[in-house]
């Protein structure tokens, strides 16, 4: 239910942003028999953009459905609740905090006992990256970010949040949304699609201090437990 009311939203945004250089106006108007009444005058550019403008906005939404298709005709998309998850978390992060996530974070939370699932490691080459990305979420109990600077500068904080978000809320899975803030941003400047859905998210900080670092493995390992 809450899924449509998203788009709905996401809909009335985009069209309150549409600046047409020739505003739409209204007009008195005396037909032939001496009615009154008022014309809409909108010029034919302001009402052509409108359908660009949404299709633009919603190219995630177009894409995700596509996806979710191709991967459904080819059985590879997990059917909700119909077998155990193989990853305890999908991490997701920018290309510069590679050493970050794939050596710090997936081999802490490794020795922990946790089945960590990263882009790096399981995305096979020569496929679609977004499929890929999809089916490791489906197979992952929680999807994580970790937001740096960097993670916020390039394609991840667009796109692909987008999309991770989309794929939740079709299945449900809202709260299984985890956000690793790093490098003191402010929640303000978290990407949109993530802040519209704050209230479902678990976000853990990266402490600043070494003698804090294993209160911080602490929360995320109970995060990513069964039932949390």
């Amino acid at each position: 239910m809450l899924f449509p009311l998203v788009l709905c939203y996401q809909i009335c945004h985009v069209y309150t942003q549409i600046k047409p250089t020739n505003p739409c106006t209204f007009s008195p108007y005396i037909d032939g028999c001496g009615n009154h009444g008022w014309l809409w005058n909108c010029s034919h550019r302001s009402l052509t953009k409108i359908p660009h403008v949404v299709v633009k906005r919603y190219q995630v939404h177009v894409d995700y459905i596509i996806l979710r298709l191709r991967s459904r005709w080819r059985g590879v998309m997990r059917t909700r609740h119909s077998q155990p998850f193989q990853f305890d978390a999908f991490v997701t992060y920018a290309e510069e905090d590679y050493r970050l996530a794939c050596h710090t974070f997936y081999q802490v939370l490794r020795n922990r006992g946790l089945k960590i699932s990263l882009p790096d490691k399981d995305f096979l080459p020569g496929l679609n990256k977004v499929e890929q990305m999809l089916q490791c979420i489906d197979e992952s109990r929680k999807v994580v970010f970790i937001v740096t600077e960097k993670f916020l500068e390039n394609g991840w904080s667009s796109y692909n949040v987008q999309m991770v978000v989309t794929h939740a809320f079709h299945n449900k899975r809202e709260r299984s949304i985890i956000v690793i803030i790093k490098d003191d941003i402010p929640i303000e400047r978290m990407p949109r699609d993530l802040k519209f859905v704050w209230w479902s998210i678990i976000n853990i900080r990266w402490p600043h201090r070494e003698e804090n670092m294993d209160i911080f493995w602490d929360e995320i390992t109970a995060a990513l437990l069964p039932n949390t």
